[in-house]
């Protein structure tokens, strides 16, 4: 069977990190995505699960990065205004 090969950029530190942890575990960088490939086409999935974030989580995410966010002066403070809801 002829061979594609895939070229994608990896995080250099992520890269030397999976490398070692496949290393313990008897396996190459080459097998590793060769075992993910084979799991994807002949379950029609990842071996993993993936969640998306609900309306109300993306919502949230949203208003923190637009910093529209509750400060408090303290920890206690938050839980006060928390309990009065």
């Amino acid at each position: 069977m002829p061979n594609t090969i895939i070229h994608t950029p990896i995080d250099t530190d992520i890269d030397a990190k999976a490398k070692l942890v496949l290393s313990n575990m008897g396996l190459s960088m080459n097998e590793a995505i060769a075992l993910f490939l084979n799991y994807l086409v002949e379950n029609k999935r990842i071996p993993f699960s993936i969640d998306l974030p609900n309306k109300e989580t993306v919502s949230a995410i949203e208003d923190a990065r637009n910093g529209h966010v509750e400060r408090y002066v303290s920890l206690e403070a938050m839980w006060t205004d928390l309990d009065s809801e």
